[in-house]
């Protein structure tokens, strides 16, 4: 790239379309790659740095005989350059945002065409260093400071944090009317607001008499500031990195050194939450990257699943409470079958929809709120359920996972009550297989209620690891044949979910056996024909699910019939295409 961006700039024009007065802006002669190769390197390989054909597509697209002036100052302005290039505008000494674009883009009689691109591309500046580093003349004696370059002034705006200098192109801080909305979203979130409270709450509560090192480093660490807040360490000086500890005793009132039951949340203006730059490299922000507040370094993510396991799993912290991550992959349990639900679907697909309709709230949003649900200007709501169950709306969607999340919560409590009374029987018991169910029945419990989504993330497997865990509190209490053959359990054959299904041509069936035996389970059409054998083997007894694959049946009704140990049940399931 031969553009010299970083050169002394002296801008000296008057814009007599805006009636602005004369305007300098001075800026450092060093060029950023010297010392700071690597940021530049991932610049260089990132979205930021590739900003000029993405114009181009949308003026060849959108603003087809249209002027430069009425696309950055019209009835209906999208103003490109502001976002997209804006220090184009100081190139060959100094230019207006109208005429930056009419440099830079093509353009037939002075108007846009469905043939229109890049022009000029060795000089357009994309979204460069200092387009958000206002690097001052002295530098590196004084260090750069965050800010916007404002493409219409020549002028830096200052921003609160780094989260709303991404807020003034990624949402509506610069312009109100922006379909770019991902900040606004962000604002809504858990991610964006609430998280201090949060962790001062649980440092009052569980953390009484600690100091800030032993929340992070003792014994029975929990590090907080690595998910609730990563880039906390980020914030005491532009040129540093402090430690978790600090980061703690900074952001959290202490007494003595210590919390105690009346810490409470501190300097809450810097608190970044968790920061568009906790789960971006700012320097490449199009691949998922986790900041790990440890290092200060950034560790590239496979996937958007596997950013988001990080701190909604156990993939970064293994003795981790907060394992929705584990619990959706439908695998962890102790002597239960894993049950991957929804197979091909990950937390993204649910958590991170993006609508299809231009300028709807699901669209602008780009799935920044997390929730599955988004409510659009006119109140109506939109679920990313619907995108794989058609035949769901919205408030169908919403009435399914409440009533999941009942189910839930009537059986945990069932759970909770026999496994105390299971603990209180084996206070003195030494017997080895009690124990061992003891040890079973804690874990499938935590590791359900782990999950903390009420029930409604893979919810058959989280009914599994209850039932498994209230069967071997019963065990524990009251039954101590070897073979389990009296155990309180019922042959049970449940509907198929979803039901009907179709488009995505899966559903799953859930069953029950009391013992190990023989299982056959197979799918007949309505003539009595065999469709599918899903199961015939031995099995161990509990709850097992199966998925059904019914790509290349007919839409109509069909018949799913188990048997094991002499007993046979049936139930009918409709598939639409």
């Amino acid at each position: 790239m031969k553009f010299d961006k970083n050169t002394f700039i002296n801008i000296s024009l008057f814009l007599g379309l805006f009636g602005l007065p004369l305007f300098t802006v001075a800026q450092s002669t060093l060029d950023c790659s010297l010392c700071h190769n690597t940021n530049h390197t991932l610049w260089l390989s990132g979205s930021h740095a590739n900003t000029q054909n993405d114009v181009a597509d949308e003026l060849a697209e959108e603003w087809i005989g249209l002027s430069a002036d009425s696309v950055i100052l019209g009835s209906e302005a999208e103003d490109c350059i502001a976002c997209h290039g804006p220090i184009a505008v100081t190139v060959n000494g100094g230019m207006t945002e109208v005429e930056a674009l009419n440099h830079f883009f093509t353009t037939t009689n002075g108007l846009f065409t469905d043939s229109t691109h890049a022009a000029d591309s060795t000089n357009w500046p994309h979204v460069y260093c200092t387009t958000c580093h206002n690097v001052p003349t002295d530098h590196p004696a004084t260090m750069p400071t965050f800010a916007l370059f404002n493409s219409a002034t020549a002028e830096y705006n200052t921003v609160d944090n780094k989260s709303s200098l991404c807020g003034q192109c990624h949402g509506t801080l610069k312009f109100s009317d922006t379909d770019h909305r991902v900040f606004d979203a962000w604002m809504m979130s858990k991610h964006g607001h609430g998280g201090q409270a949060d962790v001062a709450s649980e440092l009052a509560e569980e953390w009484a008499g600690s100091a800030p090192d032993s929340v992070i480093n003792g014994s029975e660490a929990e590090d907080c500031i690595a998910c609730h807040a990563p880039t906390s360490v980020l914030s005491a000086k532009a040129d540093s990195v402090i430690s978790e500890s600090e980061a703690l005793a900074r952001f959290f009132t202490t007494n003595n050194g210590v919390f105690d039951e009346s810490t409470v949340p501190a300097d809450s203006a810097n608190w970044p939450d968790v920061s568009c730059i906790a789960c971006h490299n700012p320097h490449k922000p199009n691949v998922p990257a986790l900041f790990d507040s440890q290092t200060g370094e950034y560790v590239n993510m496979d996937s958007p699943q596997q950013l988001c396991g990080q701190c909604h799993g156990n993939l970064r912290f293994p003795d981790t409470d907060h394992l929705s991550y584990n619990i959706e992959a439908g695998t962890g349990g102790m002597g239960v079958d894993d049950a991957l639900t929804m197979p091909g679907v990950k937390c993204v697909d649910c958590h991170m929809h993006v609508g299809d309709v231009d300028g709807s709230n699901a669209a602008m949003y780009g799935g920044h709120t997390w929730s599955i649900f988004v409510t659009e200007a006119d109140n109506s709501v939109t679920a990313s359920c619907t995108t794989c169950h058609s035949s769901m709306n919205a408030a169908a969607a919403e009435q399914q996972i409440d009533s999941w999340i009942s189910e839930f919560a009537a059986l945990d409590s069932t759970a909770q009550a026999k496994v105390a009374e299971a603990d209180a029987q084996m206070v003195g018991n030494t017997d080895p297989t009690k124990l061992q169910y003891l040890e079973e029945v804690h874990h499938n419990l935590d590791f359900a209620e782990s999950d903390e989504s009420g029930g409604f993330h893979n919810h058959t497997y989280s009914m599994a690891l209850l039932n498994d865990a209230i069967q071997k509190a019963d065990l524990i209490t009251g039954l101590t044949d070897p073979d389990h053959s009296n155990l309180p359990m019922q042959f049970t054959l449940a509907q198929n979910y979803p039901n009907p299904f179709g488009l995505n041509q899966t559903t799953h069936i859930t069953y029950q056996i009391p013992k190990t035996g023989l299982v056959n389970l197979t799918v007949y059409n309505m003539l009595g024909q065999k469709v599918k054998e899903l199961v015939n083997q031995e099995q161990k007894r509990g709850t097992h699910q199966i998925l059904f694959n019914a790509s290349g049946l007919a839409s109509g009704v069909y018949v799913y019939k188990l048997v094991s140990s002499n007993r046979t049940f049936m139930k009918k399931m409709l598939i639409i295409r």
